[in-house]
């Protein structure tokens, strides 16, 4: 005998929450005179600015990288801005007209939900927005590290970011290549260095320096520079900038001994670029 299987029960369904009215948005040329009426007259309570990020923005504005996204300027329904500060004062600080869609009447309580989403970072964009294959934030770091050099640690824009891992992206996946990784060892700041070199020094030596440096395996009293290099990093591992700069400097000292075969007892701190990249050398 064959018995029906019991149905499920019902779910009752969700009802869906509206507003008395919609917001409203169009696509508009924002000039650098509306952007300061706007921040003047508007930008009555907002998050503190981070003027980092509007520099970035103002630097793809300037160099016409500025791209429209359903992001842009939002107001509420008596007029206050409540979303797209940093795109104004960007625009201010570039002084360049960029078009962004202008939402009216979003309603106060959408601050529950505006940039509470899971944030994309550098790495995830310049994947999906596709052209650089599988990067990740390991390429990212090393490249910041590689431009950063002996300098102030850089802030990219995601533009600017896709244009130098087109300059550099060979170099990068080189020293991802040939140091393999190691606890301490293996970081953003030893991968720039060799990444750095890429261009000027021997790849056949620059693998034997990243194996010998990610193995510990030095068969060539001459590598002492390496086992000395290994041994520092093992022992730093702070994240200050002091320490980032010792471990860079250190590593270039390192890299610069071994490529000439020099015998040194002590591992000192280099004191200038060994390894300028190619567009350091053009300028």
């Amino acid at each position: 005998m064959i018995t029906q299987a019991p149905r499920p029960p019902r779910r009752k369904a969700r009802k869906l929450i509206r507003t008395d009215t919609a917001p409203s948005v169009t696509r508009t040329t924002v000039t650098p005179e509306m952007a300061i009426d706007w921040l003047d007259k508007a930008n009555t309570n907002n998050r503190t600015l981070s003027d980092a990020h509007v520099q970035r923005l103002a630097r793809d504005m300037k160099q016409g990288k500025w791209v429209l996204t359903h992001e842009g300027i939002a107001f509420d329904p008596s007029g206050i801005l409540l979303d797209g500060q940093h795109r104004l004062w960007a625009v201010v600080i570039a002084e360049v007209p960029v078009e962004m869609h202008i939402w009216r009447g979003v309603t106060r309580e959408a601050l529950m939900a505006i940039d509470c989403g899971k944030s994309r970072s550098l790495g995830d964009v310049l994947r999906l927005s596709g052209g650089h294959g599988q990067v990740n934030n390991r390429h990212i770091a090393i490249l910041r590290a590689m431009l950063s050099g002996f300098g102030t640690p850089v802030q990219l824009s995601t533009a600017e970011a896709a244009a130098a891992l087109d300059r550099h992206g060979e170099a990068i996946a080189f020293s991802i290549e040939v140091l393999p990784q190691a606890k301490r060892v293996t970081t953003a700041i030893t991968r720039a260095v060799i990444a750095r070199a890429f261009y000027s020094a021997d790849h056949d030596k620059l693998r034997d320096f990243g194996r010998m440096l990610g193995s510990g395996v030095v068969p060539d009293a001459g590598a002492i520079s390496v086992v000395l290099l290994r041994q520092f990093l093992a022992e730093r591992a702070g994240a200050s900038r002091n320490e980032r700069l010792a471990r860079y400097a250190k590593t270039q000292r390192a890299l610069v001994a071994f490529l000439s075969s020099e015998r040194i007892t002590r591992l000192y701190a280099a004191s200038e670029e060994h390894f300028p990249l190619p567009e350091e050398v053009a300028g």
